[in-house]
């Protein structure tokens, strides 16, 4: 992260004082991520919508009004490269975050401003590099708060200064959920740091896992729970942010779960700040998702099914 800062920083954006009335991140699994974590933290702060989608097409409201982030960290992602020739051909205005590959070689050749970040490693372990380059370019829009851009510069001294304990923490929590079926579940709010564990578990660890918000999750999934059993685990993530009313939901559903017979461990951030924490819970759930790779003698490396696919579908035309 502290390299990303450097690299980000480092890119000039020239806008022309255009600025967007709506936002769409484009972007695939580890490259995606980033897009879904920033609409969720900047959905109380930014004045104008961002969404991520990841998916080949964009929505029918995409213009010449809309900003596309491309984030696509080998710069081949099929269907991020299909949504955005949808979106340039609407008249969006483009930037990326990308190692290279195709994407890299039409910004250059469509002088479409973009961070280029080191590629060669997966891209769920990019994660920093990722988020830090899309939150650059969404400050350079002025769509970040000045205090939240700062605390992002901040956060990488002060994971390296608690990674012991952010192992340990990560531990315990692998002594409690080892052998589980595993239900992550947070505020709305949070609903991107879920998928991020969600992700790490199922491509570091190999495991199958859910996630699901409060307070939408009390209308469907709650009812769910009358075959909860003493093979679940439920992780629930809490942080300051939370709605006061989704905290004593959290409560009481906690209660239904352990009626089932269902371990239920609250995970909170350590830091100051929303940033902070939120930065080590992320780092707290990739640590869980290697140890759990560890211990199960899995390759947290290994994608073969996803290799596969992508063989699979590079044979048909």
């Amino acid at each position: 992260m502290s390299e990303a800062w450097s690299i980000a920083n480092g890119t000039a954006f020239e806008w022309a004082n255009w600025s967007p009335k709506n936002v769409l991140i484009l972007g695939m699994g580890g490259s995606g991520i980033s897009g879904v974590i920033a609409s969720k933290m900047l959905s109380s702060s930014a004045t104008v919508p961002i969404m991520a989608n990841s998916d080949y097409d964009v929505p029918a409201w995409v213009g010449t009004e809309t900003l596309i982030i491309a984030c696509s960290y080998s710069g081949n992602t099929e269907e991020t490269l299909a949504a955005l020739e949808s979106a340039a051909g609407r008249g969006a205005t483009v930037a990326a975050v990308t190692s290279g590959g195709t994407l890299g070689a039409w910004c250059d050749a469509k002088d479409w401003p973009s961070i280029r970040i080191p590629g060669g490693e997966p891209p769920r372990s990019q994660f920093g590099l990722a988020f830090t380059s899309v939150i650059r370019i969404l400050r350079s829009v002025e769509l970040v708060p000045e205090q939240l851009y700062e605390s992002l510069r901040n956060v990488s001294a002060t994971l390296a200064e608690n990674q012991s304990l952010c192992i340990e923490r990560a531990n315990a929590i692998a002594d409690l959920v080892e052998g589980k079926s595993i239900l992550l579940y947070a505020d709305a709010s949070q609903e991107g740091l879920l998928t991020r564990w969600r992700q790490q578990l199922n491509e570091n660890s190999k495991l199958l896992c859910s996630h699901q918000v409060f307070p939408e999750m009390n209308h469907n999934e709650l009812v769910g729970w009358e075959s909860g059993s003493e093979e679940h685990v439920v992780i629930m993530i809490q942080t300051p942010e939370d709605h006061p009313r989704t905290r004593i939901r959290m409560e009481i559903c906690a209660d239904i779960f352990q009626n089932q017979g269902a371990d239920v461990l609250v995970v909170e951030g350590d830091g100051d700040d929303e940033m902070t924490r939120f930065f080590d819970l992320i780092h707290v759930g990739d640590w869980l998702s290697l140890i759990l790779a560890e211990r199960s003698g899995v390759d947290p490396v290994d994608i073969r099914n996803i290799d596969h696919l992508k063989n699979s579908l590079a044979k048909i035309d």
